[in-house]
């Protein structure tokens, strides 16, 4: 009998990778590589696997994993995710762009793969774009705070301080206690803003 609800422990992993608790985040993954084994979960077992390997930097031993996720669910969001941001990791863009767009067509409802388009996007300097897809993932799931910070980070890369602000500020007290690094981003961001 399983002991924890794993679909439950991937949403708060993604949350503790998110906000850069990485030693919590390795805790995590070994308890439910334990978990799913023990219950001999084949999809989490991969699932788990891959996000060690995704820790450790090893990207394609991650997407070997993730490839065994989608063959097991054709719609987990979550795993076109992260192997879409595996490829990002390797500069490989439009293989990432098109493994976003594979999981959104089949996932419409999961607002990582919004977000991570378009924080995509934004690297890629196409700014507007990627205001599109922050705005879908708050839509789906308003307490996503990298959305709202990553807009006003847009909005500051385009020129449009009035709006950066905005959204630095909105973001701020949700972000506290969450990710100290975030935190400090956000407050550098609107130091620089008050300055101008």
């Amino acid at each position: 009998m399983q002991k924890i609800d794993l679909e439950k422990e991937r949403r708060i992993l993604d949350r503790e990778i998110t906000f850069f608790h990485f030693e919590r985040a390795k805790r995590k993954i070994a308890k439910c590589i334990k978990e799913s084994a023990a219950v001999n979960d084949i999809f989490f077992l991969s699932y788990f696997t891959a996000q060690k390997f995704i820790i450790r930097r090893d990207y394609e031993k991650a997407i070997k994993y993730l490839n065994i996720c989608i063959k097991l669910r054709l719609d987990d969001g979550c795993s076109y995710n992260d192997k879409a941001l595996c490829f990002a990791e390797f500069g490989k863009y439009e293989q990432a762009m098109a493994i976003f767009d594979r999981g959104i067509a089949l996932s419409r409802d999961c607002a990582c793969l919004y977000h991570n388009k378009g924080w995509l996007l934004n690297k890629l300097g196409k700014f507007k774009q990627s205001i599109i897809y922050f705005q879908k993932a708050l839509e789906l799931e308003g307490s996503r705070v990298e959305a709202t910070f990553s807009l006003g980070d847009s909005y500051l890369k385009m020129g449009d301080t009035h709006k950066a602000k905005k959204y630095f500020i909105l973001a701020l007290p949700e972000i506290k206690g969450k990710s100290s690094y975030v935190y400090k981003e956000i407050r550098k961001h609107l130091d620089r803003l008050q300055k101008k």
